[in-house]
């Protein structure tokens, strides 16, 4: 088992692995798929015979992106009934500002979730055509590094993205569930807080997966870019094509499919990331003003509430770092 997780985590493809580059999204395809952020299910390729993701009975994704929708627009009109009866027995809640700033954030939160359910609906078969292509394009690229790319890509989805989507969740788990409130009001702030956080943090995973994959795709052009510049040192001119394995209107032909998928995962992703990060600047100004406003004029505003807070500012700028990164690593390939 120990040597089974150590060759799954490492940045190394053995020559005996047969690993395609699909197979690496399977981890995330899971959590999309509790999450109902994937409704289609799929049949993940062996890297044998097949590369390429396959439909297959998808009622039970299709089931938890239904129930998803259900539960946080359900439990959205729980909160703000809750917070009609008993604001003024909350420290984040108490003042006018702060409930129209919590009642503001809570429906920015449900909003986010409203939109990328509509969007994944929408596009459900735009993921796997976005997905099938970027393996397409990545098996014709069969030179240069491509096993050290396929691994470091590897390692960056499960130990980087995956691990701070799980440690952020946790966290935020922590913060809602150790202070004093009763266990109605933390259903409530679960079901209407931490989980659309969950959803918002998840949804910009995928597409930062997606985009690591096209500047994967990006890296194993420019390899291949290299083994043809050496070639060409090597050999004389009228030997040069029949050396190569992918020509240079090969590669030409690839790097434009690869900015068309570039620009088909935009589309798909720009209404969730949009309102994502209408949510990530409100709760920037909010919370710091939650934080003031309780030190300075409550007298019931706990060091829970303060850490609380805290980690919810730290939420938001690992999101907005996320969406940063995710273009400078298209820009410097």
């Amino acid at each position: 088992m120990f040597t089974s997780l150590k060759q799954y985590f490492s940045p190394f493809v053995n020559k005996d692995e047969e690993l395609c580059l699909l197979q690496i999204f399977k981890p995330l395809y899971i959590l999309l798929s509790a999450l109902g952020l994937f409704p289609q299910a799929v049949r993940f390729p062996d890297g044998i015979k097949n590369t390429t993701l396959n439909i297959k009975n998808s009622i039970i994704n299709s089931i938890c992106t239904l129930f998803m929708i259900v539960i946080v627009h359900a439990f959205l009109v729980f909160h703000l009934q809750e917070l009609n009866v008993s604001s003024k027995d909350n420290s984040m809640t108490e003042g006018k500002m702060t409930l129209m700033n919590y009642i503001a954030d809570l429906v920015l939160e449900i909003l986010f979730c409203t939109v990328s359910y509509f969007y994944v609906i929408r596009d459900r078969n735009v993921y796997i055509i976005i997905l099938n292509d970027i393996a397409i394009c990545w098996d014709r690229l069969a030179m240069g590094k491509r096993r050290l790319i396929l691994g470091r890509l590897r390692v960056h989805i499960n130990c980087v993205v995956l691990t701070t989507v799980l440690a952020m969740i946790l966290v935020l788990a922590v913060a809602t569930y150790t202070g004093d409130s009763g266990v109605w009001k933390m259903i409530l702030v679960t079901l209407t807080f931490v989980l659309p956080d969950m959803i918002q943090f998840t949804m910009i995973a995928f597409y930062f997966v997606m985009i690591l994959m096209v500047v994967a795709m990006l890296k194993n052009i420019e390899e291949e870019f290299k083994v043809i510049s050496l070639v060409k040192n090597s050999v004389p001119n009228d030997l040069v094509e029949a050396r190569l394995v992918v020509t240079i209107n090969e590669l030409r032909e690839l790097y434009v499919k690869t900015l068309k998928i570039k620009r088909q995962i935009n589309e798909a992703f720009q209404g969730p990331l949009l309102v994502s990060l209408v949510v990530c600047f409100f709760e920037l100004v909010t919370m710091p003003h939650m934080i003031y406003h309780g030190l300075a004029f409550q007298a019931n505003f706990t060091t829970h509430d303060d850490i609380e807070c805290t980690v919810w500012v730290l939420n938001q700028l690992i999101k907005m770092y996320a969406l940063a990164k995710s273009g400078a690593l298209l820009k410097s390939q």
